[in-house]
């Protein structure tokens, strides 16, 4: 069964292409999945999810509008790569008057969510009074920009490459300083 899922993302542009980063999945965090008969659960993907996950030809859609052409494709336009925290995506979208415009409306914010569709793998998730915990993920299918994610961890953003370089640096000036007054008390 194809299951999906929803987070968020932004935009970054590299130069002259339309760039979106974010991640399509966080680790260990809990969101309330509705199903289609009103029922809720509490769902949680653990970060060994995605170990032996195929993610190849995975598409970047528009809310899971298989009818479209997909803004990006793995792995020529789209990298996803796991690291501690979850799922990140890489996507540069095609110079078309849609990809802009999915392009503008995530960088104003008016779009700010992600949701992936999946498969679970045999054996590969828990119940326990209602909370699902997916321990193994067979395969991911498409991941979409949508409206209302399901994980609210997740981000998607649009930014400019300069923009990005200068967040870098001062992130890394913050930590510095931080480093620099740990020293400092461990002196006194």
């Amino acid at each position: 069964m194809i299951e999906k899922r929803m987070s968020e993302i932004q935009t970054e542009n590299n130069s002259e292409k339309l760039m979106l980063v974010g991640y399509a999945i966080v680790f260990n965090k809990p969101a309330r999945i509705e199903t289609i008969n009103g029922n809720s659960y509490i769902e949680i993907i653990r970060r060994t999810a995605l170990a032996e996950t195929e993610m190849q030809d995975v598409k970047l859609l528009l809310n899971h509008d298989i009818n479209k052409i997909p803004l990006a494709r793995t792995p020529k336009t789209m990298q996803l790569m796991i690291d501690d925290k979850g799922l990140k995506i890489c996507a540069e979208l095609a110079d078309t008057v849609e990809s802009r415009s999915v392009y503008e409306a995530v960088k104003r914010g008016d779009l700010s969510g992600m949701s992936f569709s999946f498969k679970v793998a045999k054996n590969g998730d828990d119940w326990e009074n209602q909370i699902r915990t997916i321990k193994k993920i067979e395969k991911i299918y498409e991941i979409s920009i949508v409206t209302f994610p399901a994980y609210a961890e997740t981000t998607i953003e649009a930014r400019r490459k300069i923009e990005s370089e200068k967040r870098r640096r001062q992130e890394l000036q913050i930590k510095l300083a931080l480093l620099n007054a740990d020293l400092i008390l461990m002196e006194d």
